[in-house]
């Protein structure tokens, strides 16, 4: 599903992670429980898709739930599961539509994220030709889950996860990742746990 963008998000593709076994939930799809009266993934969306010309969502539970979204819904392909968030990454580079060049990663749990995220990060790709990547950083440290990555650092996720690398920070780190400061940190709150669930305003 496409989105009416201003200028060069058209060729922004948002990737919702949403894939992992939501351990400190005990277990539960954090992206479908319940906040502010609607899904939380859902919250996200509705930050993001005005950012962007396309939207997938990454999950492996509750596929079908996910697809009322009307957006694209990809599981880990067999040669990346259990390699958690890069798995959904690496799955979907083969299918991004023609006229993407960068894809943004983002949480399906943190719904406050800002409604300037892509273009603040896409404008330094823009400006910064030699750059794979940008990162937000706010004073709690680097956001890599909310990175901004070019389609062409895509090509070299297979071998750092064949490597056995798995963390998002540790894939930005191989790549010329310039960062952007954020001062609003709850922006990038996340509702990993039952508690921050029901501490976060709504």
């Amino acid at each position: 599903m496409r989105h009416a963008g201003a200028g060069m998000t058209e060729q922004v593709a948002v990737l919702l992670l949403a894939g992992g076994e939501g351990r400190r939930m005990g277990g539960q799809d954090k992206g479908l429980l319940p906040w502010g009266g609607q899904a939380l993934y859902r919250h996200v969306l509705v930050r993001l898709a005005p950012q962007a010309g396309w939207l997938a969502i990454s999950a492996n539970r509750h596929l079908d739930d996910y697809a009322t979204s009307g957006h694209a819904v990809f599981a880990d392909e067999a040669a990346w599961q259990g390699m958690g968030p890069l798995a959904g990454v690496a799955s979907l580079a083969d299918k991004l539509p023609d006229g993407i060049d960068y894809v943004q990663l983002v949480p399906c749990d943190a719904p406050l994220l800002p409604a300037d995220l892509v273009a603040r990060q896409l404008a330094i790709l823009q400006a910064e030709r030699r750059a794979d990547a940008c990162c937000p950083y706010t004073i709690n440290g680097p956001q890599p889950v909310c990175a901004l990555l070019r389609r062409s650092a895509l090509a070299r996720l297979p071998d750092y996860l064949a490597s056995g690398g798995r963390s998002l920070r540790g894939f930005l780190a191989l790549l010329d990742c310039r960062i952007v400061n954020f001062d609003d940190t709850r922006a990038f709150s996340n509702l990993n746990d039952p508690q921050s669930l029901a501490q976060l305003g709504q």
